[in-house]
């Protein structure tokens, strides 16, 4: 969860800053996002249907309650602002958040893919399609044409020039 949410704040930040949103505002969203899952766990999509939980507002809330007041209405704030993203009253940084949530989820499903892993097909769909912002959508078009054996060799070239 740690690697996962360190990749959804820098890719906030960057679709963000891209976007012009506030980039430091959608990373602080992308780090924050996943909180209420430490409680919870992570219940995937197709498991929704047969499993509830409680609100991730009502999660985080319960997680924050010894914290100092400001402290906690703002972690609490970060939450739902997240979580807002898919409502007509959701940021701009919420959705930048929300987009690089998909866009690693994307990447993850990549790099397991690289490493041998089959029957990835519709995880690696839903993610790109789950993507709305230009910035977004460019950045999963391209993790899709690229292969992730690439995304380093690339950089490695680059680097030892």
């Amino acid at each position: 969860m740690a690697e996962h949410s360190y990749r959804v704040g820098v890719l906030a930040y960057v679709i963000a800053a891209c976007e012009g949103a506030n980039p430091e505002r959608a990373a602080t969203l992308g780090l924050f996002h996943d909180l209420p899952e430490t409680r919870i766990g992570d219940v995937p999509s197709v498991g929704k249907k047969y499993v509830s939980t409680a609100a991730a507002h009502d999660i985080v809330t319960d997680q924050t309650a010894g914290l100092p007041e400001d402290l906690r209405n703002r972690i609490v704030a970060a939450v739902d602002e997240h979580e807002s993203a898919k409502t007509p009253e959701g940021t701009p940084e919420s959705r930048c958040s929300r987009d690089a949530d998909k866009l690693e989820c994307l990447l993850q499903a990549r790099e397991y893919q690289r490493e041998g892993y089959t029957e990835l097909d519709e995880w690696v769909r839903s993610s790109a399609e789950a993507v709305t912002t230009a910035t977004g959508k460019a950045l999963a078009a391209a993790a899709l044409e690229v292969s992730p054996g690439e995304w380093w060799g690339s950089f490695a070239r680059a680097v030892g020039r």
